[in-house]
């Protein structure tokens, strides 16, 4: 019996591109209920930078690890 040899550089990228999916669609539901139910510009303002300084850099390390 033969095996596949399979290298992890794929399985890596393909979980970074679901992982991106995943972000990209809780993105836009956050920015969906944020826009429609938030009391005050400034809260809303602080949880969109909040958000997207924690989000981002997370991402931004998956894309290296994932692609170098």
């Amino acid at each position: 019996m033969e095996t596949l040899p399979i290298t992890i550089t794929p399985l890596l990228q393909i979980g970074f591109y679901l992982i991106a999916i995943i972000y990209a669609i809780f993105t836009a539901v956050l920015f969906y209920h944020w826009q429609n139910y938030s009391m005050s510009r400034l809260v809303t303002t602080q949880t969109y930078l909040a958000f997207a300084l924690t989000s981002l850099p997370l991402l931004a390390i998956m894309a290296v690890i994932a692609f170098l």
